[in-house]
């Protein structure tokens, strides 16, 4: 697993794995997933629960066997290891309560304690603000992993306490867009001299007719123009628009978790292209 994380999140590999050959295992990561789909990220989540345990069993303070200790793990058996998701789309205080209650003691296994909230930018007020209590008085033995796909969807005050680790967009070069998107994306570069709006029916029937397409379309869109950044075939002026263009999608792709009218979704974005 090591290689692949390797070649695929080289920062990421990198930034984990030198902390902790020089002792330097934070209390509280926030992982940004920068649109990666949940089992890519839950992939490098796990990777990262590894490398903690691993330090553990370097220490020689387990009293279980790493293989079975990380079996317990994957199969959601261990007590030292919870995982928390948004339950109704909102983190409720007592699922941040029941860590506190959970972790209140020391590892039988002489372990460190983990816990992952996915989502994190879900948490209510009343969660948010438990958290930031747990870690404002932190312990040698428990580490928190918060995962978001924007850090500046988090709170400053439980971002500041964190150590960010941002993953990269991994995209398939081989991927093959439909003619639908092909033309969009030649649309989008001609934006200047073609109105996108003249357009505006035959998007909305072939590529955004229904927030489940929308979200599809976006996400090969922003696949696209990973392609484009990696290649690095832009030059200073190109790079700039580019830029600006993808956080746009990106923001019209969060929009779309929540009940939008796409006809006003679709006009906004649209508008929004041609102003760059």
């Amino acid at each position: 697993m090591d290689l692949e994380v390797e070649s695929k999140q080289s920062v990421f590999y990198k930034q984990i794995t030198e902390a902790l050959d020089k002792g330097f295992l934070s209390h509280a990561y926030l992982i940004e997933t920068n649109n990666n789909d949940i089992e890519i990220v839950k992939k490098y989540v796990l990777f990262l629960v590894k490398k903690i345990y691993e330090d553990s069993y370097r220490k020689k303070t387990l009293t279980l066997e790493y293989d079975k200790l990380i079996h317990l793990i994957m199969n959601d058996e261990f007590p030292d290891y919870v995982v928390v998701n948004p339950i109704n789309n909102q983190i409720r205080k007592e699922q941040i309560q029941f860590i506190k209650e959970e972790f209140a003691n020391k590892s039988l296994y002489g372990s460190k304690k983990v816990y992952v909230v996915y989502d994190c930018e879900k948490m209510n007020i009343n969660a948010a603000n438990t958290i930031l209590k747990f870690l404002e008085e932190p312990t040698d033995d428990v580490v928190a992993i918060f995962v978001t796909n924007n850090q500046y969807n988090v709170l400053d005050t439980i971002r500041s306490r964190c150590q960010v680790i941002s993953l990269r967009y991994e995209v398939d070069e081989n991927v093959i867009f439909s003619d639908d998107l092909l033309s969009f994306f030649n649309d989008t570069e001609k934006r200047k001299d073609n109105d996108l709006m003249l357009k505006y029916n035959n998007y909305l029937t072939s590529l955004f007719k229904d927030k489940n397409q929308a979200i599809s379309s976006i996400k090969d869109i922003l696949k696209y123009y990973e392609i484009i950044l990696n290649k690095n075939i832009l030059d200073d002026f190109n790079l700039e628009e580019t830029v600006s263009i993808v956080a746009i999608f990106q923001e019209s792709l969060k929009k779309l978790k929540y009940n939008v009218n796409m006809k006003l979704w679709l006009d906004n974005l649209l508008l929004l292209l041609m102003e760059v």
